[in-house]
């Protein structure tokens, strides 16, 4: 049985989750996550959209494009992954109705309102969109393909059919997706792009920012409460323990639980999301975590590289010393062990640098840097510029693009001069191009005015989704698709051409992705935690 404590928390959490859904007051839906890294409406810093590239950068492929292709760069691959992580979460957590459903009261609803908005008269607020289905819990996948015809301004129009859903609920998808909720939280919280409470706009996005904590906190206590095991474990909910799953769900913990410790965020005098007692609830299920998964040796590349992951955000957010010291140590154990391992396909060689630069990071032991650029050269000896994939690995799951884009990034800030930096932001920049946007799978983009708030479109257009990407309506079977990733995508070389070979929607794969993806702009959003 709940305890009345515990019942008023999920009130309040639920609360925040209804506030995703909102959108703006114009007729297009703004409660979609959060707005792009370069769209401020007062005194921006960017290049103006005048300055966007017409033609190929200094540190372009090997083999020129085309006259016929279209122009692209790092930054257009840096903005479209910005995208592309907000129409993903959207769809997943306030359209999709992929999981199990919630509702707060609407008073609630209206509260959250008032704490985004100090003046509601100026002419810029938030309201609640129409149909909005919030979840507590996603499901594994299903399929996004629309059952009826879309209406923008109504949610309920934006459904996927239940009848195709994996209602199994992973400690994958439930990890990824609150830590999702949470980066984007921080987003909203960059008073130079979305104001304060006193501004004249950004008002429906601080709101959904508030939405996007909220529901982290839900979907956390829900796997508290529904998920974890006697021994300290989380469960998938067929009973089904995932080690993999609980590092990713010790760093949602972490992150979640340090969020709300801080007195003001990242870019902000403030901290709309500030609940010590909350944060220390969440840090203390992480430090539990923590001792269970302690001596866990991992077994293989992919969950060694995750668990050096989630200790640095551990180590980072902990506030017992002792355990923050033997995080480091095992992290330094692991680095060694991921740095004596054998990678034999891209997939594992991204593994490798992503685990092995935050072990770097964390440590400053220079080996692991040395190893992460070995990993890096293995990997750029497959890369074939013709195709823009890696030679031996012509069919890629969302979860590959993932962490092979978060390689490359992780490079691209931390790696120096000990990789060719102009290697990187080839690959970077080919591997997005051919591996997301000509492959399909991200399977359809919305039009600019959709989703967005009028202060967000100002930008070139292929910064919002490269042109050749259809629009939802039109991108297949009677209705469309959602503007969401595939699971898997196949390059046939003898033709040339690409096909989406699994069009489902993998919530554990997409969230994965859409969290590399928003930390391209770590300058706003770090995905690389500091330690104290």
């Amino acid at each position: 049985m709940m305890s009345r404590k515990w019942m008023l928390f999920l009130l309040i959490a639920a609360l925040a989750i209804v506030a995703a859904a909102c959108s703006s007051t114009q007729a297009t839906p703004t409660a979609q996550p959060p707005a792009p890294t370069h769209a401020p409406t007062k005194a921006p810093t960017q290049v103006p959209p005048t300055a966007a590239p017409t033609e190929a950068p200094t540190t372009a492929p090997t083999v020129a494009p085309k006259p016929t292709e279209i122009p692209f760069d790092g930054t257009d691959a840096e903005e479209e992954g910005y995208w592309y992580s907000r129409y993903n979460l959207g769809n997943l957590v306030m359209r999709s109705g992929m999981g199990v459903h919630f509702m707060p009261e609407k008073a609630m609803v209206k509260a959250m309102i008032q704490a985004a908005d100090a003046n509601p008269d100026d002419g810029d607020t938030a309201a609640p969109a129409k149909g909005v289905t919030l979840l507590q819990a996603v499901y594994a996948s299903g399929d996004p393909h629309y059952t009826q015809k879309l209406d923008v301004t109504d949610f309920s129009t934006q459904r996927w059919n239940p009848d195709t859903f994996d209602t199994t609920i992973t400690t994958r998808a439930m990890g990824w997706t609150i830590i999702k909720e949470s980066e984007w939280a921080k987003q909203f919280h960059v008073d130079d792009h979305f104001g304060t409470p006193r501004d004249d706009f950004g008002a429906q996005w601080r709101f959904v920012g508030m939405v996007m904590n909220a529901s982290s906190k839900m979907q956390l206590q829900y796997a508290l409460q529904n998920l974890k095991t006697e021994d300290g474990l989380f469960a998938n909910s067929d009973g089904q323990v995932d080690y993999t799953g609980n590092w990713v769900m010790l760093e949602a913990l972490s992150d979640v639980g340090n969020l709300l410790n801080l007195k003001n965020v990242p870019h902000s005098a403030t901290n709309r999301y500030y609940n010590p007692e909350q944060g220390a609830m969440f840090l203390g299920a992480s430090d539990m975590l923590f001792g269970v998964l302690a001596d866990r040796q991992p077994a293989d590349i992919e969950e060694n590289s995750l668990a050096i992951q989630a200790l640095t955000w551990y180590a980072a957010s902990t506030a017992n010393a002792d355990d923050r010291d033997a995080a480091v140590k095992r992290i330094a154990d692991l680095g060694k062990a991921l740095t004596a391992s054998k990678a034999d396909t891209p997939t594992e060689h991204a593994f490798a640098i992503r685990g092995l630069i935050e072990a770097y990071r964390t440590t400053h032991d220079a080996a692991f840097l040395k190893a992460a650029a070995k990993h890096f050269n293995d990997l750029s000896k497959r890369f074939n510029a013709k195709t823009g994939i890696f030679d031996g690995q012509n069919t890629y799951t969302i979860d590959d693009v993932a962490v092979i884009m978060g390689a490359l990034n992780s490079l691209k800030f931390y790696a120096g001069d000990a990789v060719d930096q102009g290697r990187v932001e080839e690959l970077f920049t080919q591997f997005f191009l051919n591996a997301i946007n000509k492959s399909g799978l991200q399977q359809s983009v919305p039009p600019i005015p959709v989703a967005k708030g009028k202060f967000e479109q100002d930008e070139p257009p292929i910064y919002y989704g490269y042109p050749t990407i259809p629009k939802p309506p039109m991108a297949g079977g009677q209705y469309g698709i959602a503007p969401v990733f595939a699971t898997e995508v196949s390059f046939d070389a003898s033709t040339g051409t690409w096909k989406v070979t699994n069009g489902n929607f993998d919530a554990a794969g997409a969230m994965h992705a859409s969290n590399e993806f928003i930390w391209f702009h770590n300058d706003e959003v770090n995905g690389f935690p500091e330690l104290p």
